[in-house]
């Protein structure tokens, strides 16, 4: 199994939630972001550098949180709780 080390975390605000955004660098080198959006539900965004991925992942979350939010919406499904995601 590959090990990945944390290199940055952060956070972003989206629509009224808080994000935490995790960095990795995998024994290959490969670096890749990391959120969680709700259980069982991770956006990861791999890039060549960890500016490249941050910058990357920080412009597809509102994306990714965005489109989670129609689908419920569509679906009738229960809402996220608004507030700070690990």
């Amino acid at each position: 199994m590959d090990e990945e080390m944390l290199l940055h975390s952060s956070e972003l605000e989206v629509n009224g939630e808080v994000f935490s955004i995790n960095i990795f660098c995998s024994a290959a080198g490969r670096f890749f972001a990391k959120t969680c959006l709700g259980e069982d539900d991770f956006i990861i965004t791999d890039g060549p550098s960890l500016p490249e991925t941050l910058k990357r992942h920080e412009d597809l979350l509102p994306l990714a949180v965005g489109t989670r939010e129609l689908t419920q919406s569509y679906f009738g499904g229960p809402r996220r709780s608004r507030g700070r995601r690990p």
